[in-house]
């Protein structure tokens, strides 16, 4: 095991007006419930991209970074992980939880240890997108928590439609997937015809392509009526919450992933956290914030991460998004490139990532 620094390299903002930078930061020393991580791979997401653009978020210096894959270093006595383990964690709350840097350090509770039959290049695309999907599911909406995946029995509603806008991104694919583990049978994925049989093969009952003019009476129809349960993952006033607001009544639910925007999918005016977008009485609004799940459910805190996620994963009940690493000849330039192709649009099913260290 080679020596652990005092200081490490870390990517982020260090102001304002800094760009994305480099810069060295300490190493700290993990308590007896924390892990103290070497960092290996990293997921980027438009987070980041709102972070650098919008001041999402802001406190400096501002480290990047919430889906990540890496080595334990250093264990706390209560830790449930072993150095030398693989493990895939998320987190977001402090800038020691980071993933764009090289040492990061976690609760017990925000990792899981990676099984040997899924590699960490794919892996690193699944804690952060898996846990807000488990969370906006099963903490928000009113469907019931499922004592175990794959259900044994069927839920009380599993032929009530639910419908997931923006199911082709990486969040989407992870909730058809819970959905079909958790036996809802009627889920209706709208996403880009290129990956509709992608999302059958995920577990959609009905593929329909967001482009379509009519596709808000394409929803209605295949959903019999308005829809009861909504989990838009783009949360776009145009783009998503102005459709799902003309497909859902009285007694409907809305999960909306934060923040909202203004916008394209490359090219948003800005970010904020509430919708302006009006929706008919009676329906429920869910904006989700799953950085503090763990803190509003202790059952799913000591749950979802470091048993749920490694199992199913370990089971292959879990497919990964599909990857494309972004190299670059230093960790700032790696991330700096991943953000100018979310930046300008040029993603579509799939996950970017980016190595940290080796």
């Amino acid at each position: 095991m080679s020596v652990i620094p005092s200081k490490h390299l870390a990517v982020g903002l260090t102001s304002a007006e800094s760009g994305i930078v480099s810069f060295e930061v300490p190493t700290p020393e993990p308590g007896r419930d924390e892990v103290l991580v070497r960092v290996q791979w990293a997921a980027v997401s438009f987070l980041e991209l709102w972070q650098a653009d919008f001041k999402l978020m802001p406190q400096y210096p501002q480290i990047l970074g919430i889906s990540t894959v890496g080595e334990v270093v250093k264990a706390g006595e209560d830790a449930d992980v072993d150095v030398g383990d693989t493990i895939v964690a998320f987190a977001m709350l402090s800038n020691q939880e980071r993933s764009f840097q090289e040492y990061a350090l976690f609760s017990k509770y925000h990792v899981g240890k990676l099984p040997s039959n899924i590699s960490p290049r794919e892996a690193v695309t699944v804690p952060d997108n898996f846990t807000t999907v488990y969370w906006t599911l099963f903490g928000n909406l009113s469907l019931p928590a499922p004592s175990e995946l794959p259900a044994k029995s069927s839920p009380p509603e599993a032929n009530t439609p639910i419908l997931v806008w923006g199911a082709g991104g990486s969040a989407g694919q992870y909730a058809l997937q819970v959905l079909h583990l958790a036996g809802y049978k009627n889920v209706i994925a709208v996403a880009s015809s290129r990956h509709h049989e992608y999302l059958r093969s995920l577990g959609a009952a009905i593929t329909l392509d967001y482009k379509e003019k009519d596709i808000r009476e394409q929803v209605l129809k295949a959903a019999g009526g308005p829809v009861k349960y909504v989990f838009d993952t783009i949360s776009e006033e145009q783009n998503s919450l102005g459709h799902i607001t003309k497909v859902v009544a009285a007694g409907s639910q809305v999960a909306y992933l934060l923040p909202v925007r203004d916008g394209g999918m490359g090219a948003v005016q800005g970010v904020k956290y509430q919708p302006e977008t009006v929706f008919p009485d009676g329906v429920e609004l869910f904006g989700i914030r799953v950085a503090v799940y763990h803190l509003q459910n202790e059952t799913f805190k000591k749950e979802v991460q470091p048993k749920i996620l490694p199992k199913l994963l370990a089971d292959g009940l879990i497919k990964p998004n599909r990857v494309r690493e972004i190299t670059g000849k230093t960790l700032v330039d790696r991330v700096n490139a991943a953000l100018d192709v979310l930046r300008k649009g040029e993603i579509s099913g799939e996950r970017l990532v980016i190595k940290v260290s080796q």
